[in-house]
């Protein structure tokens, strides 16, 4: 007999006993000083006795699998396991509520996440031994997304109003036993790694071949889900205006059981194509179900990055390239923006970017072409024109493509009949003059100054003006973040705040100062650069009618906003997606060239930097109000 042995295990036992007792018994609400004392060494014992009996079978099992796996692969696995599950605990807290919610999600998050991490960990050191991770610039660009996810929850932490400490914390009550399920999950995912590591997905090629791909998206999905918890706040209904978007009520409508009407002609689809996703994960937070619209427009952001990825691959072939521009994508101002805000237009940039693809793909088919369209078409009506654009300039045919367009609209006008039957006075209907003139007031001259500043040919100024706001909106906001207008109104019953980058009553523009003038200049070099490279290779490159499209999609908008809206920064998700897919193929007969990645790679880190600032900016202007809100 091993004193030793016995030694330890009962004292295994005793710190198993106690965790279980203060988390799960409440061991302090037993009066009698006997009766916590049997509370704790009873089940002391009972553990004692076990691990004494199981830790004979544990050596050997352990001398065993020793020469299967390597310790470091699975520490560093582990590691990254517990540094997303701490934070990710802390998210849900209010979800999971119990102790038991709790240990339920920990054990299954670290089980699986440090299996799958060990392969996933074995295949980067691989990777920067011979692969992917060798090249400096892909491991630069690799460790980026980290320290820009770091610098965003220390930026956040520094606005209490905003952001605390609780949202990444694991409740104190819970530490205990949270630190027993992550020992326990440890040897579960250990004994998983050694005798069924067969079972597990090792090396699939969708996994090989997409890996950047995966850790970009699943980067930039906590980069999002971070501002998005910290932007997503109640005061966006009352003393708050975020780009003219309707944060607020976008939550509301999406997410909450009851929904709200939209009452606006140009989404007739968003409950049906939307709301159904949304409320599926919201309605695993019961009464906390903002929480869940905040996760699947982070999610959908994610997808975006993911898809360009692939897009840019599949025309390039080239790894490093296709990373860059996810990163690129993914470090706009726009999509850092509204891919966190709860609101329509994520999804918007996602259908477009997704009915891209299926063209790149050749893809003629209208049982796919028509459900893409309808996305598009049913989160915006006039995103279809987008669409109906790339369809033109990819050969697909006029007679087939007026056929295309009257299926897409028969089939949207019955699914808006759809709508309000299952939703009730929640959406008017865009063929209903009455209904869709409620738009036209962003259009009006006699709203000019207040709802819209149409362009007015006979006025030389407002011509001048109006180019002025669509250009730099179209060509450079929603790349690169300008300085925001603060404008502050007192308005009952709170003094309320409006970031705009165009102020139509003072009719000023944001401006770009400072630093920010050289990511702005870099931008502009590399939009001039693939214009130039467009003209040159355009009967020689095999994407011309890709890029033709997406410079029609950009023209469309163009020509839109010349007449429509004010606050234009709040439409750029729907051309961002098309400029940075235009240069990515502009530039694609450059792809493996080493200077031009390089130089994308240091305009990509200038880019981050700045639209790191201006999420900052957003969060400084906003605490106080979010502060005031009771």
């Amino acid at each position: 007999m091993n004193p030793l042995r016995i030694l330890f295990s009962f004292l295994t036992g005793l710190l198993t006993s106690l965790i279980l007792a203060l988390t799960f018994f409440h061991l302090k609400d037993f009066p009698s000083p006997i009766d916590r004392l049997f509370l704790v060494l009873i089940p002391t014992l009972a553990f004692g006795i076990l691990y004494h009996q199981a830790f004979p079978a544990i050596s050997p099992w352990a001398r065993s699998v020793r020469p299967l796996f390597t310790i470091p692969y699975y520490l560093t696995s582990l590691i990254i396991t517990l540094l997303l599950t701490y934070p990710a605990t802390g998210f849900l807290r209010e979800i999971l509520r119990t102790p038991f919610g709790m240990f339920l999600f920990a054990s299954i998050s670290i089980t699986i996440g440090a299996t799958l991490g060990y392969f996933l960990v074995q295949r980067a050191v691989e990777s920067f031994r011979s692969g992917f991770l060798s090249k400096p610039l892909n491991l630069l660009l690799a460790l980026s997304l980290p320290a820009f996810l770091i610098a965003l929850i220390l930026s956040a932490l520094q606005f209490p109003s905003l952001f605390v400490t609780d949202y990444i914390r694991v409740p104190q009550e819970w530490i205990a036993l949270f630190t027993l399920t992550a020992l326990v999950s440890a040897i579960l995912s250990l004994y998983l790694i050694t005798h069924h590591a067969s079972l597990i997905p090792h090396y699939s090629l969708f996994a090989i071949h997409h890996l950047p791909a995966l850790y970009t998206s699943t980067l930039f999905f906590l980069i999002q889900l971070t501002i998005a918890r910290a932007l997503n706040h109640p005061a966006l209904d009352h003393n708050t205006v975020l780009f003219e978007s309707d944060a607020g009520p976008w939550m509301t409508i999406l997410a909450s059981p009851e929904s709200a009407p939209i009452n606006r002609a140009v989404h007739p689809l968003s409950l049906i194509l939307v709301r159904p996703l949304v409320r599926l994960v919201s309605g695993m937070m019961g009464e906390h179900y903002a929480l869940g619209g905040m996760i699947v427009v982070s999610f959908v952001a994610a997808a975006c990055v993911f898809m360009t990825w692939l897009f840019v691959k599949r025309a390039t072939n080239s790894d490093t390239y296709a990373f860059l521009f996810a990163i690129f994508i993914g470090s706009t101002a726009t999509h850092l923006l509204f891919g966190a805000l709860t609101e329509n237009y994520i999804f918007g940039a996602a259908a477009l970017i997704f009915f891209l693809l299926l063209l790149q793909s050749n893809e003629t088919r209208f049982s796919l072409l028509v459900p893409a369209g309808l996305f598009l078409f049913g989160i915006t009506i006039t995103n279809i024109a987008q669409g109906l654009i790339a369809l033109f300039f990819n050969k697909f045919g006029f007679k087939r493509l007026v056929q295309y367009a009257l299926c897409v609209f028969a089939l949207g006008v019955l699914l808006t009949l759809v709508t309000n039957i299952v939703y009730p006075k929640h959406i008017t209907f865009f063929f209903v003059p009455e209904d869709i003139a409620f738009e036209f007031n962003f259009a009006n001259p006699e709203n000019a100054g207040i709802l819209s500043d149409p362009i007015r040919l006979s006025d030389p100024q407002s011509v001048t003006r109006k180019l002025n706001v669509v250009s730099r909106s179209i060509l450079l906001y929603g790349v690169v973040a300008p300085d925001v207008i603060e404008s502050v109104s007192e308005k009952p019953p709170f003094p309320t705040i409006d970031l705009k980058t165009f102020d139509v009553r003072e009719r000023t523009l944001a401006s770009y100062r400072g630093l920010a003038n050289l990511p702005l200049g870099l931008w502009l070099l590399l939009l001039a650069g693939a214009s130039a490279m467009f003209v040159k290779n355009i009967r020689a490159s095999k994407h011309t009618p890709l890029m033709l499209g997406l410079l029609g999609a950009i023209g469309f908008n163009f020509v839109l906003h010349l007449f429509y809206g004010t606050e234009l920064f709040l439409y750029t998700s729907y051309w961002v997606y098309a400029l940075i897919l235009f240069v990515a193929l502009a530039f694609s007969d450059l792809a493996e060239k080493a200077r031009m990645q390089w130089g994308l790679g240091v305009f990509v880190l200038f880019i981050m930097v700045n639209n790191f600032t201006f999420i900052h900016n957003i969060f400084r202007a906003l605490a106080p109000f979010y502060a005031a809100f009771p």
